[in-house]
């Protein structure tokens, strides 16, 4: 009767703790999944890093694996070889965001929409590359990592809207590019922006 009821009594424990262990085991939240990104988490998930001290310039991170296939499909070799970077195509549909934000704002999806409208109506062998900027405010790996968020939110609005996904490479150039140097917020706001660059190949 004893040995029972040390077997009744362990058996309990060890389901117990189980159900303990299976209870603290949470998926993810708040996270995207973007199309050939391997499922890696992007737009509007929340950053672990708090914003800090200003950045020192750096060089651009890509946000997507460079240079296969199968991120880029037919389009691989137009941005792996020499190519034309044409700023002034969408110069007008410069993308703007709140401060420590990588959420498209409703003022700003127009401008989206008109990007998304030329590379539908367009097969010539053109891409786009995305690039995330931030203001100044934070550190280098903060903004390096909002920059990414940003570019890649505009990629999935993009995408959303049917543009083929292996047409867009992201960038993020975090707080070294700013469009207008200078301190205060008429400045930043300006800084805090998505550029998209059209890629055409060398003739």
């Amino acid at each position: 009767m004893m040995k029972t009821q040390n077997l009744v009594a362990t058996l309990t424990l060890t389901l117990g703790l189980l159900a303990a262990v299976t209870g603290c085991q949470h998926k993810p939240v708040n996270t995207t999944i973007i199309p050939d990104l391997q499922n890696k988490p992007v737009a509007n998930a929340p950053s672990t890093e708090a914003p800090g001290t200003a950045i020192t310039p750096s060089n651009p991170v890509t946000s997507t694996p460079e240079g296969t296939a199968e991120t880029y499909g037919n389009y691989t070799n137009l941005f792996d070889n020499p190519h034309n970077d044409n700023r002034d195509q969408f110069k007008a549909d410069i993308v703007y965001f709140d401060f420590d934000s990588s959420t498209i704002k409703a003022s700003e999806e127009t401008k989206l929409q008109e990007v998304a409208a030329y590379f539908k109506g367009n097969q010539k062998a053109e891409a786009l590359i995305i690039e995330g900027n931030c203001d100044e405010r934070g550190t280098e790996k903060y903004n390096l990592s909002l920059g990414e968020r940003r570019a890649l939110a505009a990629r999935e609005y993009l995408v959303n809207l049917g543009v083929d996904s292996h047409r867009i490479k992201t960038v993020t150039y975090g707080a070294s590019r700013p469009a207008e140097p200078g301190k205060g917020e008429e400045h930043w706001k300006k800084n805090r922006r998505d550029e998209f660059v059209l890629i055409t190949p060398k003739q």
